[in-house]
Formats: C-alpha cells, structure tokens, sequence
C-alpha cells in the first residue's frame, strides 16, 4: 500500500547527496522542467551521467519531494520538497553565519559563502583590468562589505559597489565594461500595470524588459562614446536601438524569386517544396515568407509590384475563386500578421517591366496588363469587405499614380481605392518622380543608380536616426553659419551610428543568425545589404525655422526658401560623407514619436520656455514631424508647403489629408490635383466589439446598439492605432480638441 506519510530518515537520505540538493533547489526557482533541462542545468551529460542521474530522480520521487506530470513530462517540486529545501536553505545560512562569514545570493539561486577571488576573476575576465589592479580592487570592496549591517549579500549589490570603487579610483573605462545591463523593479511594475491598462498580452512585458537590456547593451559597448552621448543628450536620436546591430528597419521583396523556387521562406510553416503553380500556392507562400521574415526586421515589410508578379497566375481563375482567395489572405495580413505588410500596387504595367520575363507564366509581364488590373480590382473588393469589421491595422496600400492614360478596369480601381480610403483603410497615394517604393510611414527606397532591381527591391531601410533641428537653432542665436556647423557635427555623429549598424549587420549576416535575409542564390545573399539606405530624419524643422527667423514655415516665402537651402546642404553633406563610410544617406521628414517628445521635453528642461519653440504647449511639449507646416495652418497652404520640401526628401515624406466626411468621388477629384509625391487620406474611426462594426470618427457610443464599449482608432503618426495603445500625448491632446 502506497504511504502518504514521510518518515524523517527517509527525506534525510533523499538530500544527503548534493547532486539532490541542487535539483530540489533548480525545480523551486525555476518551475517544472523536463529530463534534459535538468541535465542541462546541472551541467550533466547525457552519454556519462544518466544511470547516476536517474538514480537521484528515483530517490526523490520515492522520497514524495517531487513529482513527474505523465502528461507534459516535466518534473516539478511538491509541497514537501519546498519545504526540504526552505530548511536546508536556512540551515546553510546558520551554518556560514555561525563560521562569522559573508553569505551571497548568487544569480545560480542558491546561497553561497563569499569569495573575493570571484570578484577579482570578473574584474579580469569582463572588464580587461590588470590582475594587480583588480586584486587591489577585491580587497577594497571586501573591506567595505564586511562593514555592511545587512543579512546576506547578492551578486547585483556587489557588482554596485564595485563599480563605486572604479569610478572613485577614476577607473571609469572599466566601470563602462561591467555595468550590469536591466530594469529597476518599480519599471518591471509600471511596466506591467501599463500592459493591463493598454489591453496589450503580457508578451509586451517580456519584449519591454529584453528591449530595455539591449538598448543599455547597445549605448555602453556598441556606439562610439560621442555617438552615445549624442543621443543620450537629446542632441540625435536612434530609433530602435535594442536591433541597432540585430537586425534592419525594414525590407523590401521581390516576390519573383520565391515564385521561381530560387529562394524559400526557412520557417516550419514553409512546407512548399516546388515553385507554385497556382494563385492559392502563391498567396500561401507569400504567408510564409511574410512571416519567416517578420523576426529579421524591426519594422515592416514591402511587396512591390504586388498584382503585376502574381498576375500570370490568375489566368484562368474566375472571379470568385480568386476573391474566394483573398478574402482569407487579407484577413491574415490586415489582423495576424507580426509586422506592418506594404501591398505596392499598379494600376497600369510599369514600362520597366513590360518586357520583362513574367515568373509563373509565359511572355512578359507586359502580356498580363489585363489579369494585374482585374487582381487589383478584386483585392480592393476583397479589402473592403474585411475592412467592415475590425480596421485593418497590419495591412496598408501603396497606390502607384503614374502619368498613363487609365483603362475603364484600371479607373474603376482607382475609384475603389479611394472609396476605400474615405472609410478610413490606409492607402498611401504616390506619384514619383523616379521609380520608388515606400513603406506605410513614408518611408522610402528611390531609383538612385538607374537599376531598380538594385534599388528597390531586396533591400531596405537599414535604420532610422533622427537629427534635433531646433536645437542647432537655439544654439546658432541667428547665425546661419553657426547653424550649418551645429548640424554637420549632428549628422556626423548620425553617420557614425549608421556606419555601426553596417558593420554590426554584415558580422550578423555571416554568423548566419538572420538565415532568410542570408540564404544565397549564386553566391549573392538575398538582403542586398549595400543597396539599402539609412534614413537621416529632420525633426522639427518647422520649429527651427521659427527659431532662427522668427516665422513660420507656412507664413512666408522667406523661411520656406531657407527650410529649402538647410535641406540642399545637408543633403549634400549626407550623401557625400555617407559615400566615404560607404552608405546611402536619405533625407527623409518621418513621424518619430519617441524622439518627437523625448528631445522636446529635454529642450525646454536645458533651454526653459523663454527660448524654445514647440507644439503641444506646457503640458505636453513636441516638435512635428508630419505635417511640416503648423498644426494650425491652412490645409492648401500646407500642401503647397510640402509639395515643394517633398522633391529633397529622398529619404521619405507623407502628408496627410483630412477626410473631413468627404465621399470618395470628392476625394478622387483632391489627388487629380495634388502636386504631392505621397499623401494619404486620414479619418478616425470607431470599432464596436458587440457589432462587429468600424464607424467613420470618434464616437461616444456605438451608432448601431447604443454600446459604450466602442474602441477608437486614428493615426498617432502615419500609422493606425487604438487611442489607449497611444504613447504620444501631445497628439493625443490635439485630437480629443
């Protein structure tokens, strides 16, 4: 008969051997844990160590300390095994303290007896400090510990006090190398109650804490001391340092080569072994390839000419199976999709393709003008009908307004996409000047050395780094030249970071760590890493104008002529420095919401009210990013503003205009005359969870049932989020009136 009770003798066996011991105290600080994570734990081999180690497991079950879930095979600690351990925790403690000697709580769980060799050992081994120094440096921090009136040590205090010692001792080098990289427990806590209030999962908190870690990674050991310091002052800012030298901002794909086999998605939902000869094969493949890339960028993704390369594949297919198709396909990419996903899309063949060799079919792309129109027009049908629940917030359009006389299929997307629009789906509208591909933020990839398989597809923007205009202007008190010095000592410091993040890429790239921007095809990897750009942001250009002359940008001819020679000078500084660090350098005036606060707040803290110019007032200070006339201008005037700035954005720009209630014809007659390179329309909306429904504006209530429990979307910058999902308070504020 099985005994529930214990004799004492029986539990004294089962720990008296140490190999024991560590298991009980593995499974009660880090959970149930399977055969081989144990092993792997206590650092035993499988090939040498399992007879003795399921031994010991034996022991302990016998013994009721732990227990063995049949279902998840993992071992966990019972009720009596935590008590085991609690006490022989407490007996180790008396033992050290009765011996007069200092205890540790190490960062392996258990409680150990001090050792200044160890800190001696780490001083050497992590920081580079000589021997003699370092064990000067032990004995120091010995002394001073045994003074402490507290109960027992732990690892992160004493690598504080440390630190302490080298910093006093005017070792600041060494103290930069063993800095222990983390998060106080009052952010974990706010951390975590901010998660519960924004409605986000508690995935957020564990992507907050490994992001907070390897930003202070990236400022203490990656960027040169002037480069950390420029951004930590407020002076530059770097958008996404935690992936600085993980991964890129963004790519840009050419659907060709997954459709002719000579690359593959590597993740497991890459099951298609041959090229797909079928519209359903491709959109499944383009799942897969959306998501296998989804960890290896920071941002977002762009599939460029997205209805001219799949439109040999929708030859022979009705209508119905074809929007019986992406029905489902948008579905996935407007709500489950892990980062932003870019659809470019034509309303006519671009001349550069139309002899190019169509992938799927036979002849040329040219030969497939009427399959890509009918594609378009489905998927805008397709798009409407998911957009009538829950907004689309994944998934956006970038429209291609070429100069080409439209066909009456082509006429009839055009006025679907702005149909589309007027209920608020995010559909970019672009007219370049040169062949470009954008993402949904405005930023973009231009046809720059005439080639645009090199240049806009198979690459991406590398990152983004912002330069604090208003700042070079407080600081020139009306000097132009002053102004220009100021700012080139900024975009060099821009530079530098940038010239980090190449290097820091291309070590990624070869230790194989990012295997789908890596996989080669004839010895080229697929990420065209030397073809993409880095993105020099210019924030609060309007208000640096307005500091240095004393107008705004949407005010006179005067400071817009002088916005526009800034913008020459360092667009040709950016190009011809990042040339020389072997970069491509754009310009661009993109939404930053972090740095549109951050480096405001810090402004007025260094510079006070009388001297800074800003948005947003006392209580919630910024600088603007887009529009780049006042928040309180004219809506023609603003165009007319940014349609002439837009030309020396290379790096990207994005105007948005008010939907204001308008149908979509009325929005259809706006872009035929806009003179902008890429705007979009923009309408807050309204999602009731209890209808099912999106209502164009902010609504108190759902129109339909009356419900109070209504969500509200708009866009924070460029991109479409939930007002409690919001970070930026300024814009916040402007919104609610």
């Amino acid at each position: 008969m099985h005994r529930v009770l214990r004799e004492p003798v029986e539990i004294f066996n089962a720990i008296s051997s140490p190999v024991r011991l560590q298991i009980l105290r593995l499974l009660s600080a880090r959970g149930p844990l399977t055969y081989s994570e144990i092993m792997e734990h206590l650092n035993l081999k499988p090939s040498r160590d399992a007879g003795k180690f399921v031994y010991h497991l034996k022991n302990l079950l016998a013994a009721g300390l732990i227990t063995l879930d049949k279902e998840s095979r993992r071992y966990r600690i019972t009720a009596l095994g935590g008590m085991v351990n609690s006490f022989s925790q407490e007996l180790a403690e008396y033992s050290l303290k009765k011996a007069g000697k200092m205890l540790v709580r190490t960062s392996k769980y258990s409680i150990e007896e001090f050792d200044r060799s160890r800190i001696t050992s780490s001083l050497i081994e992590e920081a580079g400090v000589p021997p003699e120094v370092a064990d000067k440096i032990s004995a120091e921090a010995e002394e001073r510990l045994l003074k402490l009136p507290i109960r027992y040590l732990t690892a992160p205090l004493i690598r504080e006090l440390v630190n302490a010692i080298l910093l006093e001792q005017g070792l600041e080098e060494y103290r930069h190398k063993l800095t222990r990289l983390g998060m106080p427990v009052h952010d974990v806590t706010r951390t975590m109650r901010m998660t519960a209030e924004k409605g986000l999962t508690i995935l957020h908190v564990k992507r907050a804490a490994g992001s907070r870690v390897l930003t202070e990674y990236a400022l203490l050991n990656v960027f040169p001391r002037e480069v950390a310091d420029s951004h930590l002052s407020g002076l530059i800012h770097l958008s996404n340092v935690e992936d600085w030298v993980l991964k890129p901002q963004s790519i840009h794909h050419d659907l060709r080569g997954f459709l002719s086999g000579a690359f593959k998605p590597r993740s497991s939902l890459a099951l298609q072994a041959a090229p797909p000869e079928s519209l359903s094969g491709a959109l499944t493949l383009t799942i897969s390839l959306l998501k296998a890339f989804s960890g290896e960028v920071s941002g977002g993704q762009t599939l460029e000419y997205f209805n001219v390369f799949l439109a040999p594949l929708l030859r022979g297919s009705s209508s119905e199976r074809v929007l019986g198709l992406l029905e489902p396909f948008l579905q996935t990419l407007s709500f489950t999709a892990d980062s932003p996903v870019t659809l470019g899309l034509e309303l006519t063949i671009p001349d550069h393709l139309r002899e190019a060799s169509a992938v799927g079919g036979r002849g040329t792309y040219g030969d497939y003008e009427e399959e890509a129109v009918r594609f378009l027009n489905l998927l805008l049908d397709g798009l409407a009908m998911v957009s009538e629940g829950k907004p689309p917030l994944n998934l956006h359009l970038a429209l291609k307004l070429r100069s080409e006389r439209l066909s009456p299929k082509a006429q009839q997307a055009f006025e679907k996409a702005h149909n589309l629009a007027s209920k608020g789906v995010p559909v970019l509208f672009v007219s370049p000047a040169v062949e470009a591909s954008y993402q949904p933020e405005g930023c973009l990839l231009a046809d720059w050395s005439e080639d645009w398989e090199v240049d806009l597809v198979r690459c991406g923007c590398l990152g983004m780094a912002a330069l604090n205009l208003p700042r070079a202007a407080y600081e020139a008190r009306g000097s132009k030249e002053r102004l220009k010095e100021l700012l080139a000592s900024a975009l060099k410091h821009a530079l530098q970071a940038f010239h980090v993040k190449m290097e820091g890429l291309k070590l990624r790239l070869s230790e194989g760590v990012l295997p789908n921007l890596a996989q080669l095809k004839n010895g080229e990897p697929y990420f065209r890493l030397e073809s993409s750009a880095c993105t020099l942001c210019l924030l609060g250009l309007n208000e640096a104008v307005k500091a240095h002359l004393g107008y705004w940008l949407e005010e006179e001819l005067m400071p817009q002529h002088f916005a526009m020679e800034i913008l020459e000078y360092l667009k040709g500084l950016a190009e011809e420095e990042g040339r020389e660090l072997g970069l491509r350098v754009n310009l661009s005036h993109l939404a930053e919401d972090e740095a549109s606060q951050r480096l405001a707040l810090m402004d007025v803290e260094r510079y006070g009210w009388s001297r800074v110019v800003v948005q947003g007032g006392r209580e919630t200070p910024y600088y603007s990013y887009v529009p780049l006339a006042s928040t309180t201008s004219d809506l023609k005037v603003r165009v007319e503003v940014e349609a002439r700035l837009q030309p020396l954005l290379n790096g990207g720009h994005l105007t948005l205009i008010p939907v204001d209630g308008r149908p979509g014809k009325a929005l259809e007659r706006q872009t035929r005359n806009l003179k902008l390179r890429c705007f979009t329309y923009d309408q807050p909306l309204t999602y009731c969870p209890i209808c099912g429904k999106t209502f164009q504006g902010l609504k108190a209530k759902c129109p339909l049932c009356g419900s109070l429990k209504v969500e509200a979307y708009a866009r924070q910058s460029t991109v479409y989020l939930p007002l409690k999902w919001w970070t930026h308070q300024g814009k916040l504020k402007a919104l609610k009136g």
